[in-house]
């Protein structure tokens, strides 16, 4: 999945320890898991491996690893969970971390067939909320006291977007272009309709044929 300032990847092995960097006590933490915890290069790796949360990493076109976005499947299969973080502070209010969303999303509405994308966010966390609030998702309520950070609970809002509503706000790019499958439906139904006339159909009356004698 590529977008005009990042591309999403599979993990590869160095990316754990990265992971554990982005993650451990920050800002970047705050923002993205609304808690602040310690977690070691293997126990990422063994939670990634074992869990049932997808990632993919998040690459800008020079090949730097900035984040990652993330997807877990819901109460059924096409409802997912999306998340993620841009690591670098720096790097923030670039438009990367909103790519990376849209690319996933594109991703699981086009080629996974999803139904249903839903969000938490913490009401801390301006950036995201502000995202959810720009792409037009359907608020579906609050979380009372969801996360517990810089000495005090927070709420969180939680929030979705249907199938339906999202290809009415976009249009996701074809993997194999529209024109292109046409032309080959074109092609293929011209190829049977020949074939009917000239080699079933006369095969059929044959039969029909030899049973009437």
């Amino acid at each position: 999945m590529r977008g005009n300032f990042v591309r999403l990847q599979a993990l590869e092995e160095e990316d754990y320890k990265l992971f554990s960097q982005w993650v451990c006590p920050s800002k970047v933490s705050a923002l993205a898991r609304g808690r602040q915890d310690f977690a070691t290069e293997d126990e990422i790796r063994k939670d990634i491996v074992n869990g049932s949360t997808r990632y993919a990493t998040v690459v800008t076109h020079d090949g730097k690893k900035i984040g990652f976005v993330s997807w877990e499947t819901l109460k059924y299969e096409g409802s997912y969970m999306l998340g993620g973080v841009i690591g670098d502070p720096e790097l923030w209010d670039m438009g990367y971390g909103a790519e990376a969303s849209l690319l996933l999303m594109d991703y699981l509405f086009h080629f996974k067939n999803a139904h249903k994308i839903q969000f938490i966010n913490g009401l801390h966390n301006m950036r995201s909320v502000r995202f959810l609030i720009k792409n037009k998702v359907t608020i579906e309520g609050i979380l009372r006291d969801h996360f517990f950070l810089d000495g005090e609970y927070h709420d969180a809002v939680i929030s979705s977007i249907l199938r339906d509503e999202y290809y009415g706000y976009s249009e996701p790019e074809d993997m194999i272009p529209k024109s292109e499958k046409q032309k080959i439906r074109e092609e293929l139904y011209e190829y049977l309709q020949g074939y009917w006339k000239e080699e079933c159909f006369p095969k059929l009356l044959k039969q029909g044929e030899k049973i009437g004698r």
